[in-house]
């Protein structure tokens, strides 16, 4: 996610009040300013995170399933041998097709419902036996056959889909209902054939439901999701911004439900996400968290430690800033570098190099603080100097006294809530964006915030928490 990060522009508002004294600057000289009495007492450490909640809502266009599960499902199921006929007994042989229409699908928190119609067609014939032989020529007698409708069949079938802990699926299909409204009897020897055609009818369908649910279960996503799940304790870069590590605690897992064609479900994930520019990577030796059955939850609420190390900071700045010109009372400043380095008591020191129309060496120092509930970052200490060749002594301590030191000291502040709010549609942007054919996520962000803020002498830490919803959209296209 590509976010203007707040450090550069926090330090080009800072160079643009210091810059304002350069315009007279003269040589070998070095203005330097005591550190306001300012008494700050910061904790060593930031208190703990709470876990973070992750629920992905998945809406998937539900046709294209179903056409793909229709093409997977005869269209027609016939007695053995058709046209043939099957010889049951020495006296009587029949023959049957049964042709079902499309599905009809329901799913209600993970119960699936597929109803169809069906149409069947039938012959019997009947002979005389004479020791187990036929003695006799057949007599037939049909239904649905020539001029006359085929006989109408209800049927539906339900399967109970579940998520086992260890990523499996298992299933329990049946068929629920199998009803017809028209009896077929053979009129020429009386027989109602009604039930021996449902019964086979069952029997093919209950075959097929077997078939599914030894599908369902040899579907073993383990092997697969192990073989990837240390990515999930891997550092993942993220640009320039450093690396990322999830650190998942639980998989949730909703149920299931369909409306108005869209199969709907929630995945879920509890983890302790880090943010920082450390790249090593801890030996794996975690495995895949089990996966529980849970209500379906809505949105992101991410606490996220974040952990720079200064020369990181120092490289992210200087991408930003380094050789960008400013013109200041009609000449021209340009940075040539800036750094970072974490200095006692929890303060930071910044150098800033200039060239152009005047030359020299700005130093800063002091202890970024954040108002968690302003959502600005101050430096209420700040102190400062100014080292340049070219100086005129009496002016330059004027304007340092003056007009910086009027728009720095104790009043020094970032207005990070009107920044993120000014980055809110980059990062929205990419919330919703194609992630793979047919598949992309839909999101808005509702709340970014800095709640925590601490310099040490090795690394700037930060904690940030993020409210957003997203969704992962499907078209359900199968390739």
């Amino acid at each position: 996610m590509k976010v203007h990060s707040p450090l550069p522009i926090y330090f080009l508002w800072w160079f643009s009040a210091l810059a304002l004294c350069l315009g007279s600057c003269s040589p070998s000289k070095k203005i330097m300013t005591p550190a306001p009495s300012v008494s700050l007492h910061l904790p060593d450490t930031l208190p703990a995170l709470p876990a973070s909640e992750i629920d992905l809502p998945i809406r998937i266009y539900a046709p294209p399933l179903l056409a793909r599960i229709d093409s997977l499902v005869p269209k027609e199921f016939t007695s053995q041998g058709w046209p043939e006929y099957l010889q049951q007994s020495c006296d009587f042989r029949y023959k049957y097709r049964f042709v079902r229409s499309g599905f009809t699908l329901t799913c209600t928190n993970n119960k699936f419902g597929l109803q169809m119609t069906g149409h069947y067609q039938v012959a019997g014939s009947r002979c005389i036996c004479v020791a187990g032989k036929p003695a006799s020529p057949w007599i037939s007698g049909t239904c649905g056959f020539g001029q006359e409708p085929m006989r109408k069949v209800d049927l539906s079938i339900v399967s109970q889909l579940n998520i086992l802990p260890n990523y499996r699926l298992r299933s329990f299909t049946r068929l629920e209902q199998l009803r017809s409204s028209d009896k077929c009897i053979v009129s020429l020897f009386s027989m109602d054939m009604t039930q021996q055609i449902l019964d086979s009818i069952r029997s093919s369908i209950g075959a097929i439901c077997t078939l599914f649910d030894e599908t369902t279960a040899g579907m073993n996503f383990t092997p697969y999701l192990q073989q990837n799940a240390g990515k999930a304790w891997e550092k993942t870069p993220l640009g320039p911004y450093g690396y990322l590590v999830v650190n998942p605690l639980t998989v949730r897992a909703g149920a299931m439900n369909y409306s108005k064609d869209t199969l709907s479900l929630s995945i879920g994930l509890t983890c302790r996400p880090e943010l920082g520019s450390d790249s090593n990577n801890k030996p794996f030796t975690h495995t895949l968290p089990p996966v529980i059955s849970g209500a379906g939850r809505d949105g992101i609420h991410l606490y996220l430690p974040v952990s720079y190390e200064y020369p990181f900071l120092t490289r992210l700045v200087n991408d930003s800033l380094r050789n960008k010109s400013f013109l200041v009372k009609g000449r021209t400043v340009i940075i040539r570098e800036v750094a970072l380095k974490g200095i006692a008591n929890h303060q930071v020191e910044v150098r800033i190099d200039f060239a152009g129309s005047r030359k020299g060496r700005i130093y800063l120092r002091g202890t970024p603080v954040v108002d968690t509930a302003k959502q600005t970052l101050s430096i209420p200490d700040i102190s400062y100097s100014l080292e340049s060749r070219d100086l005129v002594l009496k002016m330059a301590r004027s304007l340092l006294r003056n007009k910086i030191r009027k728009s720095l000291k104790g009043s020094s502040y970032l207005d990070m809530a009107a920044l993120i709010k000014t980055n809110l549609p980059a990062i929205d942007a990419q919330l919703s964006r194609p992630l793979a054919p047919g598949l992309f996520s839909r999101g808005k962000t509702k709340e970014v915030k800095v709640i925590g803020l601490l310099a040490n002498e090795k690394t700037l830490q930060m904690q940030v928490f993020v409210n957003a919803n997203l969704t992962v959209v499907s078209t359900g296209a199968i390739k």
